[in-house]
């Protein structure tokens, strides 16, 4: 199953790589190949969007069986929210064990995790987000008379000293930068940022999935939209976005599943919590 799904930004993106310029940070880029040369454009990690994902998906999970959050042991939190880690220690994930775990648990057989010295691979796959502008039309098959420069813009902060903190305001106007003996600057540094109207857009992929597998999804999409925001200093209201994908199937089926087999389900995790 392929789906395409489309972010349309309602406020600027902060998404960053390891790139300054000075104070600057530089937005997250990948190299594309336009008008006989290759060239830096900025786009939104599918890693990033999948981490997203994956904590939505399981902490609806844990709700729906009736399992608090914090109630679950560490070892078991991080196999869940983050994808675990390989140990050493005896053999997990027979053929029919792996096959218990994605029947009792869509969201881990979709994210994949490490569980004892095995990593049971999970099904979906997210791409990387392009922005639709002139410069990716030949990658994302979407016309735009728009280069990618124009959606970029400069959104200064400054740390102020007085605060003792790490609290940083946006500069909006010269009125923030007056009377610097009320408000003493420490720092003034800049974030390079996608623009509000900015349309990303990516795919989805999910192997060899079934009804269930792909139920859950559209779960997981219904409940980002919630709280629909991406990248860096959502906080502060960065990264809001509308969520454009056409799904068949809705959450129903999956949360039917769960319901069904809400006690086998919950003896498969402490099953499961007893072997990490």
């Amino acid at each position: 199953m392929k789906k395409d799904i489309t972010l349309k930004l309602l406020s600027p993106l902060m998404h960053y790589g390891d790139e300054r310029m000075g104070t600057m940070q530089i937005a997250r880029c990948m190299k594309f190949e336009y008008d006989g040369e290759f060239i830096d454009i900025p786009v939104y990690s599918g890693n990033a969007f999948r981490g997203i994902m994956r904590r939505i998906a399981m902490r609806d999970f844990l709700e729906k069986i009736g399992i608090a959050e914090e109630g679950i042991s560490p070892k078991l939190y991080y196999l869940l929210f983050t994808g675990g880690t390989l140990t050493g220690g005896g053999r997990f994930c027979e053929i029919g064990e792996k096959r218990e775990m994605r029947r009792l648990c869509p969201p881990l057989s979709l994210f994949g995790s490490a569980i004892g010295d095995q990593i049971p691979e999970g099904k979906m796959k997210v791409g990387i987000f392009k922005p639709i502008c002139k410069e990716t039309e030949d990658y994302t098959g979407k016309h735009s008379d728009i280069s990618f420069y124009d959606m970029l813009e400069e959104i200064f902060y400054t740390r102020r000293d007085d605060l003792k903190s790490t609290n940083c305001d946006l500069i909006q106007d010269s009125e923030d930068k007056k009377d610097k003996k009320d408000n003493p600057v420490q720092m003034k540094y800049e974030m390079q940022a996608l623009s509000a109207g900015t349309n990303l857009v990516s795919s989805i992929v999910i192997e060899n999935s079934n009804d269930i597998e792909e139920s859950c999804l559209e779960s997981i999409i219904e409940k980002f939209k919630e709280m629909p925001f991406i990248g860096g200093k959502s906080a502060t209201g960065h990264g809001e976005v509308e969520v454009f994908y056409e799904g068949k199937k809705g959450s129903e089926l999956y949360y039917n599943h769960l319901e069904q087999n809400k006690d086998e389900i919950r003896e498969w995790l402490r099953n499961l919590e007893g072997k990490l």
